[in-house]
């Protein structure tokens, strides 16, 4: 791992995060502190350097750094919905991302106990997360670090949510302040609810933690 782009457990702000870092070891995630955007695109080049087929789950956090266009400038084949024209093709892509090599995406929410939380609306990206990828890198930004579990369903439900909803226009209750119990299945953004608290597989999975507030 390339120390000068991305590190762990070093003293100032890092320190604060060596709770989160011992508590996702624990769980065979892996965890690293990036220093910058640039720090995190260049760790995920040497995350991916032996993958040619990545699969990307829709983020704003990714988008705000660009990786999808970055791996495909990398030459890299990239399976990424938001590159599709029609639905049948988003269809497609959502196929591919799960049996794509490595899977790059972000999360909900973060506890500093170690579980990772994340809400759905179709479950490709929860899916791929859970089994299939051989490598899922996470790009976590430190506005979705929360307490434990159960603060982090709570952020994913009451903030990631409405935010999303109100990105894609959906005008679903908790888009417009009102709560969960009005919701109908046309207008549901939260179809599905991942709580990941271990892997089963050791190193398969990553995150990379950015000091920035980022995304949803």
């Amino acid at each position: 791992m390339n120390q000068e782009a991305c590190y762990t457990s070093i003293n100032g702000v890092v320190s604060q995060y060596i709770e989160l870092e011992n508590n996702l070891n624990k769980r065979n995630i892996e965890f690293q502190f990036c220093e910058s955007r640039q720090a995190v695109i260049e760790t995920i080049d040497l995350l991916t350097k032996d993958y040619q087929t990545i699969g990307i789950g829709n983020s704003q956090t990714l988008k705000s750094m660009n990786i999808s266009g970055h791996l495909v400038k990398n030459e890299k084949t990239v399976y990424d919905k938001t590159y599709a024209r029609e639905k049948t093709e988003i269809r497609k892509l959502k196929k591919l991302a799960l049996t794509s090599e490595c899977y790059i995406t972000s999360t909900n929410a973060i506890s500093l106990s170690g579980e990772i939380v994340n809400v759905d609306h179709s479950g490709n990206r929860v899916a791929a997360m859970t089994y299939g990828p051989d490598k899922v890198i996470i790009v976590a930004t430190t506005n979705k670090i929360v307490e434990n579990e159960k603060a982090a369903v709570a952020r994913a439900l009451t903030v990631a949510t409405p935010l999303n909803a109100r990105r894609a226009k959906i005008e679903s209750p908790c888009s417009k302040g009102n709560p969960c119990t009005e919701c109908s299945q046309d207008v549901r953004v939260c179809n599905y609810i991942s709580i990941i608290r271990g892997q089963h597989e050791k190193n398969r999975m990553i995150v990379l933690l950015i000091d920035e507030a980022l995304g949803f």
